[in-house]
């Protein structure tokens, strides 16, 4: 089963490859617009067919519709590398990553060609040219996928891009359910959860995943959060950040404007989400 899995998923991703480097050269020549609008729909696809292959039984509760037209900021918990494969399937998005995914092999091209936003969690300082990339690609009416509680950079300024481009950001909650038929436990969740940092760990996990029959997910589509509501300054992110991350657990929100005090600092504050 295994050996299946991963010929099917190397000929697709290869496939797909060679035809998204056709796309990029035909919307060059042509000069189109909305090229990110272009490649997100057609990343969607090719995620789709590999969560098919993994047999992700994937249940929507709320509206995903409303993401279609694009321009959207997806904020999601994140547990696993499976996160992207489950909300790829549902949405067209790009994606933000940490820029060491760029010099994988193979991986770091197909990213690349598909308008991944890298972060250098090296230098904190490049934050307002990660800002300008993600407002690009949101005005290019693209939807921009967040894991505000990686380990890339400070959740919380990563807000700053959706902020100050008065976007509107849609909350998901994710929820593995069971594996194999079997409910999500201390016993099996490592099989789907992931915590490593580089390719070593990587490829051992992958392996046993394919082992696996099945996986079911619920993608939860919390209420949006409009950014306009929200002051630009530290006090506005802080707000915002509570606010997304009470939205993701699926609690309420506390109705009020946020603080005008502008309180920008150097100082490094909590991650957004819990891992």
């Amino acid at each position: 089963m295994r050996w299946a899995k991963l010929t099917a998923i190397v000929f697709l991703w290869g496939f797909f490859l060679c035809f998204i480097a056709f796309v990029h050269l035909w919307i060059s020549v042509l000069r189109l617009p909305h090229r990110w609008e272009i490649i997100s729909r057609l990343t969607r696809s090719l995620t789709f067919l590999l969560s098919r292959i993994l047999n992700l039984k994937v249940t929507v509760v709320g509206d995903a519709g409303q993401l279609e037209r694009g321009g959207y900021v997806v904020i999601s918990n994140h547990v696993s590398y499976l996160d992207g494969f489950v909300l790829g399937s549902i949405f067209s998005l790009v994606f933000v990553s940490k820029r060491e995914v760029k010099k994988w092999p193979v991986i770091g091209l197909w990213t690349t060609l598909c308008g991944t936003i890298f972060i250098n969690r090296q230098r904190k300082n490049q934050l307002p040219s990660l800002i300008a990339e993600i407002t690009k690609k949101l005005r290019d009416e693209v939807n921009v996928l967040l894991f505000p509680e990686g380990r890339s950079t400070n959740g919380e300024r990563m807000l700053a891009a959706p902020l100050r481009n008065r976007s509107i950001i849609v909350p998901v909650t994710l929820t593995y359910k069971s594996v194999d038929d079997k409910p999500v436990s201390a016993a099996n969740r490592d099989l789907i959860y992931w915590y490593g940092d580089g390719d070593a760990d990587f490829v051992p996990h992958f392996w046993k995943l394919l082992s696996l029959g099945s996986i079911e997910v619920i993608v939860t589509i919390q209420p949006k959060i409009e950014c306009f509501r929200y002051a630009d300054n530290s006090a506005g992110r802080k707000k915002l950040a509570m606010d997304c991350y009470n939205r993701v657990l699926g609690r309420p929100v506390e109705p009020g404007p946020s603080l005008e005090e502008d309180e920008d600092s150097e100082e490094e504050s909590t991650t957004l989400l819990p891992s």
